[in-house]
């Protein structure tokens, strides 16, 4: 097989070697190939614009749906407390448990995709991975930034707690959910078990309880703590979706499906 291959390798360079080439005519060829690429106009396929709005149309609104309707159980939840006369103290905890509720279902809304076992199929479509993560990342996000703010004002203002206090209270458990959850989610068992993120949810809930039955650690004195672990949960979490990505382009979440 391998004497045929050479064989015939060895005719079509017989062949090729009677041909005359116009030097002239090949140079011509080269400047007109070069000229019609640079005056070529780059179109898009599809723009940015056209990408989310497809991405909305054919997204799985499923999670959305529950992760809004969660949101807004969590603010009737609130105005229930208040008709109830809930003291500052238990309102305090209650806001530390559901914002680290709410850090941990936004990662577990981007973790679907982990779970669906059709990421390679996904990928292979219109849509690949990182488009659809960043769709559910910034969908959730605005979520979660319009139900943190409802919190934090209604809480502010209706149990008189100052709101740069109450802001870091409430922002620091989402925040550190989220770490903690997407931490689990960028390894492979966490990858394969959709139960471990919420178990690790519910575990970080009763540890914000045991956390606000400690009053000294909500006092103006040690404000600043709250304000140094605000920032470093922020950065991160800011790395970690960095390597979420990376993990993605190199295919580790498509493995795991």
């Amino acid at each position: 097989m391998m004497k045929n291959n050479s064989d015939i390798k060895s005719l079509f360079a017989s062949a090729d070697s009677r041909l005359t080439i116009d030097t002239g005519r090949k140079q011509n060829t080269l400047e007109l190939i070069r000229t019609q690429i640079e005056h070529k106009e780059i179109r898009l396929v599809c723009s940015n614009r056209r990408i989310w709005l497809n991405q909305f149309r054919y997204a799985d609104r499923n999670m959305l749906l529950v992760h809004l309707s969660g949101c807004i159980f969590i603010l009737f939840l609130m105005l229930l407390m208040n008709a109830k006369g809930i003291d500052n103290q238990f309102m305090l905890v209650a806001s530390t448990i559901l914002a680290g509720v709410l850090g941990a279902f936004s990662i577990l809304e981007v973790s679907r995709i982990c779970f669906s076992k059709l990421s390679e199929i996904s990928e292979s479509c219109f849509f690949n991975i990182s488009q659809m993560t960043a769709y559910d990342m910034v969908f959730s996000g605005l979520i979660n930034l319009c139900a943190l703010s409802a919190i934090i004002l209604f809480a502010g203002f209706q149990w008189k707690i100052r709101l740069i206090q109450i802001g870091l209270y409430i922002l620091v458990p989402f925040i550190f959910t989220q770490c903690v959850c997407l931490g689990v989610l960028l390894t492979e068992i966490g990858r394969r078990n959709v139960w471990l993120i919420a178990a690790i949810g519910g575990f970080l809930s009763v540890f914000y309880v045991i956390l606000a039955s400690m009053p000294r650690l909500y006092t103006e004195s040690v404000l600043f703590i709250w304000v140094i672990a605000l920032l470093a949960g922020a950065a991160i979490f800011a790395m970690q979706i960095h390597t979420l990505f990376k993990e993605i382009g190199k295919g580790e979440i498509l493995c795991t499906n």
